[in-house]
């Protein structure tokens, strides 16, 4: 099961939540539309971290900000 967390300048993070045998697995996803391929991360403090690091990054693209500026967004 995927839950949309945060999303800002074109970035979002999403918890993922699977069944591992009798246990829940948790992990999030981190995807972006600067290069890269989206990051799966496990921990959630280090999920908040790396979405605002790739936030501020986000923010400084200029491919990013014409984005922003055309409200290509839908958050």
């Amino acid at each position: 099961m995927k839950k949309l967390v945060r999303a800002q300048a074109g970035v979002k993070l999403e918890r993922i939540e699977r069944l591992a045998g009798r246990q829940k697995e948790v992990s999030f996803r981190l995807s972006t539309h600067r290069k890269g391929q989206p990051r799966i991360i496990i921990g959630e403090d280090e999920a908040q971290r790396a979405f605002a690091r790739e936030v501020a990054a986000s923010l400084e693209d200029t491919v990013v900000q014409g984005l922003i500026e055309q409200n290509a967004f839908d958050h």
